[in-house]
């Protein structure tokens, strides 16, 4: 077994962290977000507190845009 880049790591987590993000704009709760993403709901939960902390705008998008 051959251990993965860290860049190639950090690269997929942002990457993550971003659909996550994403699907929680457009108004996903965490469940669904993992659902989709077939991921653990924690891992929904610990991805948004980092892009918080990031400074990231988690603003949800209003209904009327599209």
């Amino acid at each position: 077994m051959i251990a993965e880049e860290r860049a190639e790591y950090e690269g997929r987590s942002r990457q993550r962290r971003d659909q996550i993000v994403e699907l929680h704009r457009q108004g996903l709760k965490g469940y669904e977000i993992a659902r989709e993403l077939s991921i653990s709901a924690g891992l929904v939960s610990i991805r948004l507190k980092e892009a918080r902390e990031a400074g990231l705008d988690l603003a949800r998008y209003s209904a009327d845009r599209g």
